[in-house]
């Protein structure tokens, strides 16, 4: 999390703001395991935030809850996770004050790279000071799991390994930093088709999630790489073929391992060095209907 506090002048009179990031992340393992009786998958994953960030102004003005976002593909109502978060917040304290909420994306939208529970995750935090509810540790997990399986996450950041519905977590210690390559094909993923395609389906191989732990506690960034694997790659593979080229162009480059983020269709690629993430971005480029996005781990200070 990123916060930095100020002032504005509305009418004559101070109003507080906070300007926050909200880091987007990658999936360096996902596995699915046994269905729940919520509907919910149980899940096993190795997570890590990467410096792609969005940013989040709060500010005390308006009326009710407004959002204000800077990106035609997002909504600005209750489809909205923050406009949710601070909905939900006003609800379960009793809040009588206005917020306005600005949002400037810089994560793709539905690309596996958990932009919206990011975004999600900070507002909460953000409000819970800025309205001073003193929650504890645990009274921000509960809410943050009604707002989305990913938000636990993003209330730490860093690296962990999530595991139920994404709500117990072990926080590990970040890789050391490593240039990523990102590529995000502009075709549409959303979870629950991935999810109906996965149930229907046999993965090839299943992560080495263990593996993977001992490779991140060991800030073995080659052994991390080549031990990303995702259960979701195949199938959505098998039904865009862009995600297999993608990964295999990122392959060809200096690079310790590539794979698919979340639910797709994002591929990654941990890359040896900058110049080696620069070259193969320039490469991806090339491409049409691809974005592109060079960034690194990031991890702040626990």
């Amino acid at each position: 999390m990123s916060l930095e506090v100020g002032k504005a002048i509305e009418g004559g009179k101070p109003v507080k703001e906070l300007h926050l990031n909200a880091y987007a992340k990658i999936n360096l393992t996902l596995d699915v395991l046994e269905a729940r009786s919520d509907g919910y998958h149980d899940i096993e994953t190795v997570m890590h935030t990467i410096a792609l960030h969005d940013s989040v102004t709060l500010r005390e003005a308006g009326a009710g809850v407004e959002v204000i976002v800077h990106d035609g593909e997002v909504p600005n109502d209750h489809r909205n996770l923050v406009m949710r978060t601070a909905q939900l917040l006003r609800e379960t304290f009793k809040v009588d004050r206005n917020v306005q909420i600005e949002l400037t994306k810089r994560i793709p939208v539905a690309a596996g790279l958990g932009g919206g529970s990011a975004d999600a995750a900070i507002t909460l935090i953000g409000l819970a000071q800025m309205w001073k509810l003193r929650l504890d540790g645990r009274e921000l997990l509960a809410l943050s799991l009604k707002l989305g399986s990913d938000v636990p996450f993003f209330l730490e950041g860093g690296a962990a390994v999530a595991r139920g519905r994404g709500e117990r977590l072990t926080l590990l210690p970040p890789l050391p930093t490593t240039w990523v390559v990102l590529a995000r094909p502009q075709i549409p993923v959303s979870t629950t088709w991935a999810y109906k395609q996965f149930s229907g389906s046999t993965p090839a191989g299943r992560p080495n999630t263990a593996a993977m732990i001992t490779a991140v506690q060991r800030e073995d960034v080659r052994e991390a790489g080549r031990l990303v694997s995702n259960v979701f790659e195949d199938v959505i593979a098998g039904s865009h073929p862009v995600v297999g080229d993608l990964k295999a162009r990122i392959l060809r480059g200096e690079t310790y391992g590539a794979g698919m983020s979340g639910t797709g269709p994002t591929v990654f690629g941990l890359m040896a060095n900058e110049a080696a993430a620069l070259r193969v971005a320039d490469n991806l480029r090339a491409l049409p209907d691809v974005d592109v996005f060079v960034t690194r781990t990031f991890a702040e200070a626990r």
